[in-house]
């Protein structure tokens, strides 16, 4: 389970070494939170008096990616004043600074602009295309290429909404599954050097027929999957947004986050005038650059710890993948000691040290070395404040609803007040 909310670490007492001092009859991320008997439990994060946007453990939304565009849109349009065009690209004009200067699509429009967002996904049209940015292929260590994806509906409409997305491993890749309120998104991501698609479908099939056997999975969507991004995302007067930027399997989701950093650093730092172009850009690439390898470096923690070696898939993933030098330097002193913020620079927005804690005691609760399980001073205070969170549990469970009751009374509530 993801740490959507964080251990107690405050304590500075070091918590992997005092959970291993303590062999607990739980796991790790039992042991250090609340978060994973909540998910245990079916029960939603929040209770319907909760405000919005609160909670009484953190939480993430799954949004319909189409309403959300056309929300977008009418803000933009109605209230922004942005001018919408629908269109299909041809070619672009670049100047001889090689910078864009318009859009010309298939229709015959003719679209000018100083700065342009490739939003254009796998196409590339723009940053791969016009511009030709260098693209860094991960496929040699991220070997998951393919996807099947599917919506399955539940057998009873009664039927319990996971509180968390469930990622289970397959003998040539993982299957997710997203529990939504009318339904479950399950996909199937897998390596087509290990699996025909025959044979991922199959695999897709047997999993489907375990939540709904009724479910048709003759219409499961396949996506190709090409892992890598641009080294230089920005280039001129054009910046790279999305899977135009870059894609690598979607195990800890974080292609969503690169979009809202990437919006976000557009957001405070757009250019004002075309001279201070190349010093945002290059700064931009540098950071976006040191992002992809971070999130490389976390997707592959999740293989090289896992012990199974039943498949070539697996044996593959486990053993033969090269793995970078900086993993495999923090790997070997995270042997002696905790995950620290160090480890990882200004750089590590997107995953903090308790993200690599939960995946090395989560796969491997002694991974840590027990001759240097030294703890420090701290131990008697962090303890006390596990046998607090422990007490809160009870409290929790107790009155925090299903996932299931929550969304159906809101739903109610939203009816009766509109």
């Amino acid at each position: 389970d993801h740490p959507f909310t964080l251990p107690p670490m405050n304590s500075g007492a070091a918590l992997g070494k005092i959970f291993q001092q303590e062999k607990p009859q739980l796991s790790f991320s039992h042991w250090a939170g609340l978060q994973s008997h909540v998910i245990d439990a079916g029960c939603a994060p929040k209770q319907l008096h909760t405000p919005d946007y609160a909670g009484v453990l953190n939480y993430g939304y799954h949004l319909d990616a189409g309403k959300f565009a056309q929300l977008l849109k009418m803000h933009a349009v109605d209230r922004l004043g942005v001018q919408h065009v629908i269109g299909h690209f041809k070619t672009a004009d670049i100047n001889r600074e090689g910078q864009i200067t318009a859009l010309n699509l298939v229709d015959g429009t003719r679209l000018a602009g100083d700065f342009f967002i490739d939003a254009s996904g796998t196409h590339n049209q723009l940053i791969g295309g016009a511009l030709q940015s260098e693209f860094i292929s991960l496929s040699n260590v991220s070997p998951n290429d393919r996807a099947l994806a599917i919506p399955v509906s539940y057998a009873h409409n009664s039927d319990a909404i996971h509180s968390a997305t469930l990622s289970t491993a397959q003998e040539s890749g993982w299957i997710w599954d997203i529990g939504l309120q009318h339904r479950r998104g399950v996909g199937y991501v897998y390596s087509s050097e290990f699996s025909t698609d025959e044979r991922a479908r199959e695999v897709l099939t047997r999993y489907v027929a375990s939540i709904n056997p009724e479910a048709d999975v003759s219409a499961a969507r396949q996506l190709i999957i090409n892992p890598g991004y641009r080294l230089t995302p920005w280039v001129g007067n054009c910046v790279a947004v999305g899977m135009a930027a870059g894609f690598i399997e979607p195990l800890e989701a974080s292609a969503l986050v690169m979009v809202e950093l990437a919006a976000t650093y557009l957001c405070e730092n757009l250019p004002a005038t075309t001279a201070s172009l190349s010093g945002i850009a290059h700064r931009y690439n540098q950071l976006f650059s040191e992002r992809w390898s971070k999130i490389r470096d976390f997707l592959q923690l999740h293989y090289i710890l896992s012990d199974r070696r039943d498949t070539p898939y697996w044996n593959y993933v486990t053993k033969s993948v090269p793995v970078s030098d900086r993993l495999k330097n923090l790997l070997e002193e995270w042997h002696y000691r905790d995950p620290v913020l160090n480890d990882f620079g200004h750089f590590m927005e997107l995953f903090p040290p308790a993200s690599y804690q939960y995946v090395l005691l989560g796969m491997q609760p002694s991974y840590l070395d027990p001759c240097f399980s030294r703890s420090g001073e701290k131990k008697t205070e962090l303890l006390k404040e596990i046998e607090q969170l422990m007490a809160k549990r009870d409290r929790y469970l107790a009155h925090l609803p299903a996932n299931r009751d929550f969304f159906n009374k809101l739903k109610e509530n939203q009816l009766t007040n509109n």
